[in-house]
């Protein structure tokens, strides 16, 4: 048998859910470049000496670079599941238990920086972010994600609750595109810069915008929120049991 804890279930599902939206907004805001295209345009480089990058089916995203999403989403979601297992541990009192867990400490958050350097380095090789962008992305989320290591009241939420979240999540997102349409910000500047030095037209992805990933994360995170109240309603305590 296996435990599945809906405490850290519920904390993963708002974890994602806040820390797109952060990415949205912070994608807009900072306007970070991508290094494919960035080589193309820059005058840093004299008398056309500029580097070469391999570029590869998945380097061509069309929207802006910093934070990385790739690196917030994994810090975001790895970082709730190493607090919650070390959450087990600390309960231990004798000394061999002490020193156990000082051990699985150690190991667990050494497997957590060596999957977030993994997805940096990753990023960065493929052309697709620099290095400061997949920085901010992994402490950007780890930021989200304590956060929310003291936040009780998401554990009560119920669906609709959960859903005028999402609701207003996407509205004030929409609002706030809208308001920077208004005041003449391009906010798909990305766009013709992905298209133009993509090396392959067919590697381009149109969904990688930000609007794009929102919209398409708050479809999939409002039927993740009514599995979840759905097993809440079907098991009479915190934990929900399923077979290996």
């Amino acid at each position: 048998m296996s435990k599945l804890n809906q405490v850290v279930g519920t904390k993963m599902i708002w974890v994602a859910v806040i820390g797109d939206w952060f990415n949205l907004i912070f994608k807009w805001i900072l306007f970070g470049h991508r290094p494919y295209w960035w080589v193309q345009e820059t005058m840093i480089y004299p008398n056309q000496s500029s580097p070469c990058l391999e570029q590869f089916p998945i380097t061509c995203e069309t929207g802006p670079g910093s934070p990385s999403g790739h690196a917030m989403g994994s810090s975001c979601v790895w970082y709730v599941m190493v607090t919650a297992a070390l959450s087990y541990t600390v309960r231990w009192k004798d000394k061999s238990a002490v020193t156990l867990h000082r051990l699985t400490w150690s190991f667990l958050w050494s497997i957590f920086w060596i999957i977030q350097i993994s997805v940096c380095i990753s990023r960065v090789f493929i052309a697709t972010h620099f290095p400061h962008q997949v920085v901010l992305g992994v402490f950007a989320g780890i930021l989200v994600a304590e956060a929310f290591e003291h936040t009780s009241a998401i554990q009560t939420a119920s669906l609709r609750m959960y859903i005028k979240t999402n609701l207003f999540l996407f509205i004030f997102a929409l609002g706030f595109y809208l308001s920077l349409k208004l005041l003449d910000i391009d906010l798909l500047w990305s766009v013709p810069k992905a298209k133009k030095w993509c090396a392959n037209p067919d590697w381009i992805n149109i969904d990688t915008t930000p609007f794009a990933g929102l919209r398409n994360r708050v479809l999939e995170n409002t039927a993740a929120m009514d599995r979840a109240e759905k097993h809440q309603q079907e098991t009479p305590n915190d934990t929900i049991y399923c077979q290996d």
